[in-house]
């Protein structure tokens, strides 16, 4: 018995050559709409707030993938008798380099439309600390990071 081979005719070929980049391209032209909506959103409707670094974790995997790491910046600040808790995930090896420790706190830039969108100001270190125990409402941004932090 022989395994009869699937030919591909040349139309069928171009065809695939032709619609693969295209959809790479839709995928990409999607993603940098997403990161302009991002910086826009953050550039002309943001507030200024200080964030209080309350667990690190270096050297961490990246989902599933053991073999790729990140960093991981637990924060929290608080707006309007509310505490926000939020991730930032950075490069591996990023926190050994910038030096950052637990309490540190830096400055947080939150657009007003959604408080999932914000940048950090790592470069700026403020000497203030918020204790958020005083706080009813905390604000996660899943329930697993939740659990981590509790």
């Amino acid at each position: 018995m022989t395994r009869k081979q699937q030919k591909y005719s040349l139309r069928q070929i171009i065809i695939a050559a032709i619609i693969f980049p295209c959809i790479i391209a839709i995928g990409m032209c999607f993603d940098e709409a997403k990161n302009q909506s991002k910086s826009e959103k953050i550039k002309n409707e943001s507030f200024k707030v200080y964030g209080i670094v309350e667990k690190l974790k270096p050297n961490s995997s990246k989902g599933k993938n053991f073999a790729s790491r990140k960093d991981v910046v637990y924060l929290y600040y608080e707006k309007n008798d509310t505490v926000f808790h939020i991730i930032e995930d950075l490069p591996d090896g990023k926190i050994e380099k910038i030096g950052i420790k637990i309490n540190d706190c830096f400055e947080i830039k939150v657009a007003e439309s959604d408080n999932h969108i914000f940048e950090i100001d790592f470069n700026k270190t403020l000497d203030t600390v918020i204790d958020k125990n005083n706080f009813e409402n905390h604000i996660y941004q899943t329930y697993i990071h939740k659990r981590i932090i509790e």
